[in-house]
């Protein structure tokens, strides 16, 4: 049985987030300059960069040395799509898992955006994506994290939704876990003279103590956090935790 993630982020995953386009990939690339002020002339990773929308931004901003990485095969041919049609061929695309990012030292600065994290059943697992980041991090380089704020989704959840995309008629269902620890989500797909397709989500939703413990044990130092992409101080009501932290020098 193959993992949700395996079986969730293909072509029909574009259509069901219309509103995560290029001007909004844009806004959060112009928040992350103001954050954190990444060097334009050093290795950048995109950690699940999935259509590559956000390396098509970092680009106009100025950045040449960068890469995505990405598990999807469908949405790495998205990418490299988008990528060559703005005449980006030199941006490097890699398929793997996050938990394993190949090479050791080789990034001023890391970004995963847009809920990249708490995948995995196991808590462990999602540490493995931290100390990988970590190990490919240049010393002195910038992890940035972008991802749920717990308090925020159970408070604001919408059980069921029903809209139209594409043409098809989609239903969605979202549900917390018993035990409150992961947001859940099912959503199904169905049109005319086709079978229902049904895609399943399920992200652990963190503490901000529990990632900022995780990030200081694994050796970042100085591990700050907001509440979105702009810096805002982060609240119970935020929408996002984003966190920004940066691997230690020799």
């Amino acid at each position: 049985m193959t993992a949700w993630y395996e079986d969730t982020f293909g072509r029909d995953y574009l259509s069901l987030y219309p509103h995560r386009n290029d001007e909004e990939a844009h806004r959060d690339v112009s928040g992350i300059l103001r954050l954190i002020d990444p060097p334009r002339d050093e290795p950048l990773l995109d950690l699940c960069c999935g259509a590559g929308r956000h390396l098509v931004a970092f680009r106009h901003a100025g950045f040449t040395r960068l890469t995505g990485l990405d598990l999807s095969k469908d949405l790495l041919a998205e990418a490299r799509a988008r990528l060559d049609a703005e005449s980006m061929e030199d941006i490097q695309l890699l398929r793997a898992d996050m938990r394993e990012i190949p090479g050791c030292n080789l990034y001023g600065t890391i970004v995963s955006l847009f809920t990249s994290f708490g995948y995995f059943e196991d808590a462990s697992e999602d540490g493995r994506v931290l100390r990988s980041a970590y190990r490919t991090l240049t010393h002195r380089g910038t992890f940035l994290l972008d991802t749920l704020n717990r308090a925020y989704v159970i408070a604001s959840l919408v059980p069921n939704e029903e809209k139209e995309l594409d043409g098809k008629r989609t239903i969605i269902y979202r549900h917390i876990t018993s035990d409150g620890l992961r947001v859940e989500k099912e959503t199904r797909i169905t049109q005319p003279g086709s079978p229902e397709t049904t895609y399943r989500e399920s992200v652990r939703m963190y503490e901000r103590t529990e990632i900022e413990e995780m990030l200081r044990e694994i050796g970042f130092i100085d591990p700050r956090f907001y509440g979105g992409l702009k810096g805002q101080a982060f609240s119970d009501e935020s929408p996002r935790m984003v966190f920004v932290a940066s691997k230690a020098a020799i």
